[in-house]
């Protein structure tokens, strides 16, 4: 279960993730929706949040980076914003993601990426997925010179946002540590998804 604390405004967010309901990082949403407002301007996110009931609304506002966002409101949202602003979401998605997983990893991580192998890089793909994600496991593994595979398992109902949202994230890691031609596809499954990995060295 998860534990609850009252936010600025009184409502309600969840501190601690509730494994039965999938959630995504506060800190990962608050980041998303400033790159978000970078890409299509404020006027078109403000709409967003205005457009959604009021409840729902209401737990986004109350987003702080230590919360964890019911992943349905966070892509209600998405969408939202992409249809204020005339836009195909899946369209310009994966460059709100890149955008902002690239500003934590040469932040954050700087000096430990560029100095990690592919092998490393991926065996370190599950603790970046959990620091974002409250549903799932995601498992890779090198199966041959420039490719991987990672299998997630364990959120039914994943939604194909929230795949092109952790392939984008595969991508941008093996990037930022300096590997050419990264490109992943990923295969649907019931309870998450098969990532297929290539990079050039």
């Amino acid at each position: 279960m998860c534990s609850d604390r009252a936010g600025s405004d009184g409502v309600q967010y969840r501190a601690v993730p509730d494994r039965t309901v999938p959630s995504l990082s506060g800190a990962v949403f608050l980041r998303n929706v400033e790159f978000f407002r970078k890409e299509v301007g404020s006027a078109p996110v403000e709409r967003a949040f205005a457009s959604l009931p009021e409840e729902q609304r209401d737990r986004l506002h109350a987003a702080v980076p230590a919360a964890w966002m019911w992943a349905t409101d966070v892509d209600d949202l998405y969408y939202a914003i992409a249809k204020e602003a005339d836009r195909e979401l899946l369209s310009f998605y994966s460059d709100v993601v890149r955008q902002g997983i690239e500003q934590t990893l040469r932040s954050v991580w700087k000096v430990l990426i560029r100095l990690s192998s592919p092998r490393a890089l991926l065996l370190r793909a599950p603790i970046v997925y959990g620091r974002g994600h409250s549903a799932g496991t995601i498992v890779p593994e090198i199966v041959g010179p420039g490719q991987a595979r990672a299998v997630l398992t364990g959120w039914e109902g994943m939604s194909d946002l929230r795949r092109v949202g952790v392939a984008t994230g595969i991508e941008t890691l093996l990037g930022v540590a300096g590997r050419r031609d990264t490109k992943v596809e990923f295969e649907a499954t019931g309870d998450g998804a098969i990532f297929h990995v290539s990079w050039t060295e």
